[in-house]
């Protein structure tokens, strides 16, 4: 599996416990039963697990750099991507700022709206000041 794969797989699954509201302490294997997750397992696994902890801290993070759209309301797979890219950015030492926020923008082309890329990239700019 790619970091690129990985971070599919990442997002689906932060979809996944957003919509369970699972955040406090999520089965983690459970959700990543589906997918065979090879070399980037622990990677995957590390990522959604800090994600999950500092949870309030990350959509603080977003609703203070939205512009009225707190995390609350946003479209899931939106906020499902912005949560990957800031857990990469504040836990993942191996991935500059950078690629994390380009990766979220690619990754808004393939599963969010025509607007979502542009959003994206907006709220991860703003994160990274």
């Amino acid at each position: 599996m790619t970091r690129k794969q990985a971070r599919e797989f990442a997002m689906q699954t932060m979809f996944q416990i957003e919509v369970q509201k699972d955040f406090e302490n999520p089965d983690i294997d459970s959700y990543m039963a589906e997918c065979a997750a090879g070399n980037q397992k622990d990677y995957i696994s590390n990522l959604i697990s800090q994600i999950c902890s500092n949870i309030e801290k990350i959509d603080s993070m977003i609703d203070a750099a939205s512009d009225g759209w707190p995390a609350s309301r946003m479209a899931k797979p939106d906020l499902a991507i912005i949560r990957i890219a800031i857990g990469e950015m504040l836990f993942a030492d191996d991935v500059p700022d950078a690629v994390a926020i380009n990766e979220a923008v690619n990754l808004a082309k393939d599963y969010g709206t025509e607007q979502s890329p542009k959003f994206v990239n907006a709220v991860l700019a703003k994160i990274k000041k």
